[in-house]
C-alpha cells in the first residue's frame, strides 16, 4: 500500500545530468522570477516521498532538482563542495546590501532529513517574499 501511494504522489522535481542541465535549471528559475533553487545530491535510485512532498508544498516558490553522483555531475559536485551524500544546497539571490542580484549558496547542515527540519530550513533560507506568495 505504501509503495502504491509513494508512486502516486505528484512530483515537481527535475533531474540534473551535467552542467548543461544545471544551466537550463538556472535559466528556468530566472524566467520564473528568480526563484530559489534547491539541489539535492543523492545516491538513492528513487525519489523519496519526503522530497516529493517538499516539491509539491513549495511548488512555484522554489525549484527543486536531484543530482546523482555520476561522471557528468562531478563538476557540479566539486563546484558546491559536495563530498558526502546526501547533501542539499539552496541557491538564492542575495538580499544583503551591495550584493543584490548575486547568487548566495546555503548548504543544509542539519543532522537529519525530516519534514519539520526541512520545512524550517526552507523558511529560514529562502526569501520570505517567495515562500509566502501564492
Amino acid at each position: 500500500m505504501k509503495r502504491f501511494l509513494d508512486e502516486q504522489m505528484p512530483s515537481f522535481i527535475e533531474t540534473i545530468r551535467g552542467t548543461k542541465d544545471l544551466t537550463t535549471f538556472t535559466e528556468k528559475a530566472e524566467r520564473n522570477g528568480a526563484l530559489p533553487r534547491v539541489l539535492l545530491f543523492t545516491s538513492k535510485a528513487k525519489t523519496s516521498s519526503l522530497t516529493k512532498f517538499i516539491s509539491t508544498e513549495f511548488r512555484r516558490r522554489i525549484l527543486l532538482a536531484e543530482v546523482y553522483p555520476t561522471k557528468t555531475n562531478k563538476e557540479i559536485m566539486d563546484k558546491f563542495g559536495i563530498t558526502d551524500l546526501p547533501a542539499m544546497v539552496v541557491i538564492r539571490k542575495s538580499e544583503q546590501e551591495g550584493e543584490e542580484g548575486m547568487d548566495e549558496v546555503i548548504r543544509y547542515e542539519g543532522d537529519g532529513y525530516t519534514k519539520n527540519k526541512l520545512l524550517t530550513f526552507f523558511v529560514c533560507t529562502c526569501s520570505q517574499r517567495t515562500l509566502l506568495s501564492s
